[in-house]
Order: structure tokens, then C-alpha cells, then sequence
């Protein structure tokens, strides 16, 4: 029988924005970015009941339901506490650092920095495994779509492949030395409405050309082949249905490439982009690149620099009874 340790008194977690998809990886590929996520604080009560104390940080946060049942965090804390029959209450504290509606893993983030902090409170803590699954079911919670491109590399870390959602069977892409850049400009995109433009069918070949697409990715992760790399990680299955949801889209990809870019394309459902390049100053001038072709649509944009190893969730710190006497 899971218990909970009666020493601890707090938790505080943090979990990793991400990138999903990658033009090829459509709900099965996503990355860890480092530099940008949430982070909760999760406090026992004396009581049995869970509470949203605050919610913070970026712009709109506070637009973020604060019922236990809708939010993200905490649904999926109330889950653990049901399955694992545990009866004890939690004040929950979620800073939100990832901009909302941005293509950059935010419900996922949430999800996987909740069942973090959880499992610290627990006397034996449940395997990475069993945690994917509860993220996962955060996603769903708010997306209404059982998918793990964002949660997976979240909690994990690095650079992931989904091969099966259920069971759970992930792969860990090797890095063949590249940089990951991510740009968000000031706007959002839900995704329940970027999947509405996937409701037409597909032709075949269209199919085939990004099975085929993913293939070669994959085969330049292993072998390190940067040309074959660049030449496959094209999206022509989703971009061209997506992009017309970012203003500036085509100019920004072209930028991107102009500046030296290996790929661009849709970071998860936008309207975030992410680009790949060879080394850190290739990165620099490629985010600027992107930051000013979106400007040239009047959207101003965050960036972020990233290696494709970046850390996932973890524990940031934990107070004891003891150290409070």
C-alpha cells in the first residue's frame, strides 16, 4: 500500500517547455527546451482537501481554471491521490512560465511538473513509466487527446520518440550536435482549433512522402548525416493544412533558411517555430532572423536557444518538518 512520507512538508518541481512534432513527428516526436517551463509548489494541508492557492506568471495565467476537475495540475494530482487511495490534502502553487495557446507543450508542462512534485511526497515513488501515464492523462484532461509529443520529452528529457502510447514504449533520439531554436511571437493558437484543419483526409502519397520523410530523419540522428537530415526534415503533411494560422509564416521559414537554418517549421499546433542549426552563433542569427520577419507582421516574439539533450522535469527542492523546528 502506497503511502505518503510524513516528513516532507513541501515540494517544489520543475518542468520543461517542449517542441513537438518537428515537421516529421507528427504526435510521436517532441523535444525538451531548456531555459523555459513551470514550476509548482505543492504544500500539505491538515485537512484532506486540494486547493488551487495561485496561479502566475505569464500573461493570461490568471485565466487558468482554478476548479480541481479542469486544471491540468491539479486533475491529475487528484488521480494519483484516488488511484494510489491515499487521503491527504495539498495547497497547490503553479507559476506558469511557458506562454499559453503557444505550441510550446504548456497543458503538458503542467501535467508532468504535477506528478513530479507528487511522486516526491510519496514514500516509494512510482517509476518514470507509470508518471507518463498520469501526464498523458493531463493532456487529455485538456485537449481532450490522448498523445504524449509534449509530455514525454517533458518528463523525460532529450530528444524522444513515441513508438506506443499505451503501453508506453518511448525511444530516446541520439543528438548529433545540433542546436534547437524556438521563437514565439505574441499569439495564440488553441489546439483544438489547429486540429480542426486535420479533419480532411490525406492523399496517399502525401502520406508516403512523410513516412519516408520521417525515415530519413531518423537515419541521420543515428548516423549523423547532417545533409540527409536537412534534406528530409520537411513537413508536407501538416505545414501546408497549418501554417495559415501564423501570420508571416512563409517569410519567417525563409528567413530562418536564409540565415542558415537546417529546418523550420511548426513547433506542436503553433504558433510557436522552431528551427535547427549546427552551433550556437548559426543559432543566434537564425532567432533574429525569425524575430524580425515576425516583426515585419507586427507580432513581437520571444526566443529561446536550446541543445536537443535538455534536462526534464525534476525536483527543484524539498522542506522537511525537521528543518521548520
Amino acid at each position: 500500500m502506497q503511502i505518503l512520507n510524513s516528513d516532507i512538508v513541501s515540494v517544489v518541481a520543475f518542468a520543461p517547455a517542449t517542441s513537438a512534432n518537428l515537421a516529421v513527428g507528427f504526435d510521436i516526436m517532441g523535444a525538451a527546451i531548456s531555459g523555459v517551463g513551470d514550476r509548482l509548489s505543492l504544500e500539505r494541508r491538515n485537512d484532506e482537501r486540494l486547493v488551487i492557492r495561485e496561479i502566475s506568471g505569464v500573461a493570461g495565467a490568471e485565466k487558468l481554471p482554478t476548479d480541481i476537475e479542469k486544471n491540468v495540475a491539479s486533475a491529475v494530482i487528484k488521480k494519483m491521490l484516488s488511484d494510489l487511495k491515499i487521503s491527504a490534502g495539498f495547497d497547490v502553487f503553479l507559476q506558469k512560465g511557458i506562454p499559453l495557446s503557444s505550441g510550446m507543450g504548456g497543458s503538458a508542462s503542467s501535467a508532468v511538473v504535477a506528478v513530479v512534485a507528487m511522486n516526491a511526497f510519496l514514500s516509494i515513488p512510482l517509476p518514470v513509466e507509470k508518471l507518463a501515464e498520469y501526464a498523458i492523462f493531463g493532456e487529455h484532461v485538456a485537449t481532450g487527446n490522448y498523445h504524449g509529443d509534449n509530455a514525454i520529452p517533458s518528463l523525460f528529457g532529450g530528444f524522444t520518440f513515441i513508438r506506443s502510447v499505451s503501453p508506453l514504449k518511448v525511444i530516446q533520439l541520439p543528438d548529433p550536435g545540433l542546436k534547437l531554436i524556438l521563437v514565439h511571437p505574441d499569439l495564440e493558437i488553441e489546439t483544438k482549433v489547429a486540429r480542426s484543419y486535420l479533419t480532411e483526409p490525406f492523399e496517399l502519397s502525401t502520406v508516403v512522402a512523410q513516412t519516408s520523410n520521417l525515415a530519413g530523419v531518423i537515419a541521420a540522428l543515428y548516423t549523423k548525416d547532417i545533409p540527409l537530415l536537412q534534406d528530409c526534415m520537411q513537413d508536407v503533411l501538416i505545414e501546408p493544412r497549418r501554417k495559415a494560422l501564423i501570420p508571416g509564416f512563409d517569410e519567417v521559414q525563409r528567413a530562418a533558411k536564409n540565415a542558415g537554418a537546417l529546418a523550420c517549421s511548426i513547433s506542436g499546433a503553433g504558433p510557436s517555430m522552431f528551427a535547427l542549426t549546427t552551433d550556437n552563433q548559426g543559432a543566434r542569427r537564425v532567432a533574429k532572423a525569425m524575430q524580425n520577419a515576425f516583426a515585419e507582421h507586427q507580432l513581437s516574439s520571444q526566443s529561446w536557444i536550446s541543445d536537443l539533450q535538455a534536462s526534464g522535469a525534476h525536483v527543484e527542492n524539498i522542506v522537511k518538518y525537521e528543518e521548520l523546528l
